[in-house]
């Protein structure tokens, strides 16, 4: 049976004006072969098992060509897959989703289109310019900055007359000669002119001037690709539209654990702050049997050993009535929150795993990661019994962390995760970085490798914002 495909616009860099039509088809998808200008953190919601093919292209650099990626498409789908084409922007503007959609017509293969928010609106909106304006553009038009392209061959005597706003989208190599045709095709050099670079992204930049000056704006402030092109009278409007340069955290960049509720991401994002999100962690639960009239005491050690044990109990038709001879304990705050999801409060909290160590004997049961497992296993604890899960990031990870300012970590397993992670140079880089975590357990994993870190003064979120606008603004 044919697979199908998609072609999904994943809009602007900022992963959160990706649709909600196009996240499901994302989660869905067993193959995404996508571009170079989407952001890591879209593809850490694909299924697991799914394919990524990477087929970016640079200015003059084009390592896949295009027919290559169209058989890309074909051959997968061929073999009964759900792929999706992942395209920043819109597949349709200058996408060359057209050419893609005709060809898997052709070979017969059922497809669709997600239509994205095109960078020459949406990264205008980004810089503070509205694309029309009821007194200044009525009208707009989208150009290819492609000069090079016989095919796209633009009829300047028109572009210099249109009135309302133009756009030039991958114009930065020919922004000198755009504009000296626009200037001698009768546009006026005093007209409003702005380049914006990285649009929605920590690297935006805007440069604003005339089409007489914007060139020699744009090469002394050394804007580069990705760069938008806007000419008009809604350039004025950017000193009372602009929001996003002006927000607090604008300009830097955090690294965090993947999360599904996305709290901490979301609050830095609305904060302007560009969020490197992780890949989530790949996670395998124990299927052993776990009999719960055999001990006295069970202590879980993290979300996932809670998960296991749930899970467990409806596989093995464990009566949840066998729980009150139990004593069920919690290392860590997020643990215990776990545990109280599924409807249990647990009979003691502790902070540590050390205060973990104290209570061992001979009729507990200890759930827990892997490599904690092997910790505790390697202390004096005769009769307890373990049982264990693996966790794992798939390696290597996105070098964007490598870039960004700080990086926070909520809690010990989302940090040991990571530094297991790290190869033996990553780790000295690591060293040289701000990171801010929130509890003495999530501190302790990193004394182990003798980085420094800031702990907050609280372990809520409120206390995580504090510290990250103090620490990048002192």
């Amino acid at each position: 049976m044919t697979g199908v495909i998609a072609l999904v616009g994943a809009g602007l860099g900022d992963p959160e004006l990706l649709t909600v039509k196009g996240l499901r088809k994302i989660q869905k998808a067993d193959v995404v072969v996508y571009d170079r200008l989407i952001n890591p953190a879209i593809l850490n919601s694909c299924k697991p098992g799914c394919e990524k093919i990477y087929v970016g292209k640079k200015p003059q650099y084009h390592p896949v060509p295009q027919e290559q990626i169209e058989e890309i498409m074909i051959e997968k789908a061929q073999q009964g897959k759900t792929v999706v084409r992942l395209k920043s922007g819109d597949p349709y503007v200058f996408g060359r989703g057209g050419e893609e959609g005709a060809s898997l017509k052709q070979a017969g293969i059922s497809f669709e289109v997600i239509p994205g928010i095109t960078s020459s609106i949406g990264g205008l909106a980004y810089a503070g310019i509205p694309i029309t304006h009821r007194d200044l553009a009525a009208s707009f038009h989208i150009y290819t900055g492609h000069l090079n392209n016989s095919e796209a061959a633009i009829d300047w005597a028109t572009a210099a007359k249109s009135e309302g706003t133009l756009v030039f989208l991958m114009g930065m190599a020919g922004l000198e000669e755009i504009t000296q045709q626009l200037l001698k095709h009768g546009k006026s050099k005093e007209t409003p002119a702005a380049v914006i670079q990285w649009a929605s992204r920590k690297k935006q930049k805007t440069v604003t001037g005339t089409l007489e000056t914007i060139y020699q704006k744009a090469l002394e402030k050394q804007l580069q690709p990705p760069s938008l092109i806007v000419f008009g009278e809604v350039v004025e409007r950017r000193s009372e539209l602009n929001f996003f340069e002006e927000r607090p955290l604008f300009g830097i960049s955090i690294t965090v654990p993947h999360t599904e509720k996305k709290r901490i991401t979301s609050q830095l994002t609305d904060l302007g702050a560009e969020v490197v999100e992780l890949p989530p962690a790949v996670q395998q639960l124990s299927t052993q049997k776990i009999n719960v009239q055999a001990y006295l005491q069970v202590v879980f050690t993290d979300k996932a050993s809670v998960e296991m044990f749930v899970q467990s109990m409806g596989r093995n038709s464990g009566d949840w009535r066998q729980l009150g001879q139990l004593k069920l304990i919690t290392v860590g705050h997020h643990t215990g929150e776990a545990l109280k999801q599924v409807g249990i409060q647990p009979d003691i909290q502790l902070s540590t795993m050390v205060e973990c160590l104290e209570i061992l004997s001979a009729d507990t049961l200890i759930l827990g990661e892997q490599q904690v497992i092997r910790e505790l296993n390697e202390h004096d604890t005769p009769g307890t019994k373990f049982v264990s899960h693996t966790e794992f990031l798939e390696t290597p990870l996105t070098e964007l962390w490598q870039t960004t300012d700080l990086l926070y970590f909520p809690h010990s397993k989302a940090a040991r995760l990571f530094l297991r992670a790290l190869t033996f140079e990553e780790k000295a880089m690591l060293k040289k970085k701000k990171i801010i975590v929130m509890g003495r357990m999530t501190k302790a994993v990193f004394d182990q490798e003798e980085i420094a870190v800031i702990q907050t003064k609280k372990p809520d979120y409120e206390s995580v914002l504090h510290q990250i606008k103090e620490e990048m603004n002192p």
